[in-house]
């Protein structure tokens, strides 16, 4: 039996569920179909481990691999409330980003050498994906190609002038490269692009395949996995910690909290991170449309948007059309919007029409929600708990996780293992980032004032969308919004 300590960490229940069952993601449920895998036991025992890792989504498996290939001998424990990917992990557009879009930030912060040495390492990533898939046979298909930076309104012409201006200020070369206007024809057609940079070498796979695949790596590298076993809390005792589940417990030397958005409630992580919605629609396989209409030219990409539009053709020959920001969490609380809103699918059914004239017949047949982890800085943090060095955690993936999530694992490992070495020191500047940013107000003001800035600048980007006068209060409040994949705001030119 175990005895209470006075240091718990208290999990909320992970999910408000609907009536029916849980909604699945396009991306994750093509993977489940194409192969579920070994069905893993829910934990209804006491078991113990050197690693507890809570959270089965690519920070947890990363971080479960990378300590299995550094040392096979250690005993890892993952525990995951509904099965492997059904987070963030399998409902993200695939892409493998870097932090070239935060170099005036960073550099600010960290100084230059610094700077350039995170960027490198969040660059790094897309072929550490690439490694991993070919040395475990991992088909996530992943595809490397061009990817644009764009303007679909006039007010977001030259969003990445101050990137480019602080390029040259460093004396460093960026990825982008300005487009001319006869590129944009020949890749967009009659869609409204205005302007863009585009890189070359970017890095996309298909996120539920890699998810899924990372579980079986990490399976067949030793790892126990436990689904369908939510963690109900997580006691500091002197020898151990306890991760209490509905059925189960697992006493571990050290635990790894990787639950993204379903641990910002917890005090640590409260003031500095909020929960939003990521949300995204897909039409049904059009190949000859594709072809006909000339959208395989288009390559993936981002508007400038602060509710930042992104995506692009998929494997399938589906057109698939995110948006970021339409969901703002209350005190953190994940309800059943966050897996599918129906309200958000309306909005960005206007949002598809507008980027593509080309499709005015085609029907968007499914639909998905995420919650994100948004972090004051937009970068995410990677640390140990106040009360317990033995917790590790990392946190505030801000949309940028596929490629994050991948040093997050060697950040990760690195602390658990007690190394001091490249991994450990990307961790330390990223809580320097951490570390000067301010926080996000307390609740109720914050979900109260997110919904007030929220709904000013839909009305404000839907206006200029629509080519409507922008009313003043809504470009006031929208200036209040923080940026999302990107730090600047829209047709400024300047850093917030």
């Amino acid at each position: 039996m175990r005895i209470r300590s006075a240091e718990s960490i208290r999990m909320r229940p992970w999910s408000v569920t609907a009536p029916g069952p849980r909604p699945r993601p396009l991306w994750l449920q093509q993977a489940l179909d194409r192969d579920p895998g070994t069905a893993a036991p829910t934990l209804d025992a006491v078991v113990s481990a050197d690693v507890c890792i809570v959270g089965g989504g690519f920070t947890g498996l990363w971080t479960a691999v990378r300590l299995l290939e550094a040392d096979p001998s250690l005993s890892v424990v993952v525990v995951e409330a509904d099965i492997c990917g059904s987070g963030a992990s399998g409902r993200n557009s695939g892409g493998v980003g870097h932090y070239w879009t935060k170099l005036g930030m960073l550099a600010r912060v960290l100084g230059r050498e610094d700077a350039l040495r995170l960027i490198e390492s969040s660059v790094r990533a897309a072929p550490q994906v690439i490694e991993l898939c070919d040395r475990y046979g991992v088909d996530a298909q992943p595809r490397v190609g061009r990817s644009v930076w764009a303007a679909t309104t006039r007010s977001q012409v030259d969003s990445w002038a101050s990137i480019l201006r602080t390029a040259d200020a460093l004396g460093v070369r960026t990825p982008y490269r300005p487009l001319q206007d006869e590129e944009l024809r020949e890749m967009y057609g009659p869609a409204p692009y205005l302007a863009g940079v585009v890189q070359d070498g970017q890095t996309g796979v298909q996120p539920g395949y890699l998810v899924r695949g990372l579980r079986r790596v990490a399976l067949d590298l030793g790892a126990r996995i436990f689904e369908q076993s939510p963690v109900v809390s997580i006691d500091s005792m002197s020898d151990q910690v306890a991760v209490l589940t509905e059925r189960g417990q697992v006493n571990a030397d050290q635990v790894v909290l990787g639950a993204n958005a379903w641990m910002a409630h917890l005090p640590d992580f409260r003031r500095h991170v909020m929960v939003l919605s990521s949300d995204c629609v897909a039409t049904d396989p059009i190949p000859e449309l594709v072809v006909e209409r000339g959208l395989d030219r288009r390559p993936p990409g981002i508007n400038s948007r602060l509710m930042v539009n992104y995506g692009g053709v998929s494997r399938d020959k589906r057109i698939y059309l995110g948006r970021a920001g339409g969901t703002v969490a209350r005190d953190a609380r994940i309800t059943p919007e966050f897996d599918r809103s129906t309200r958000n699918a309306r909005q960005m059914e206007a949002d598809f029409r507008y980027l593509y004239p080309q499709l005015p017949e085609v029907r968007l047949t499914t639909w998905w929600s995420g919650a994100v982890d948004r972090s004051v800085s937009g970068l995410p943090w990677f640390g140990r708990m106040r009360h317990d060095p033995r917790i590790h955690f990392g946190i505030g993936f801000t949309g940028h996780g596929v490629a994050a999530t991948v040093t997050g694992g060697d950040i990760l490992a690195s602390h658990v293992l007690g190394r001091d070495d490249e991994w450990a020191d990307l961790g330390r500047l990223l809580a320097r980032v951490h570390e000067s940013s301010s926080t996000f107000p307390p609740e109720p003001a914050r979900y109260l004032g997110g919904r007030v800035v929220q709904g000013a600048l839909y009305r404000k980007e839907t206006a200029e969308r629509d080519g409507r006068r922008v009313r003043r209060v809504d470009a006031a409040l929208a200036r209040l919004a923080p940026g999302t994949f990107v730090e600047l705001r829209a047709g400024s030119g300047s850093t917030p």
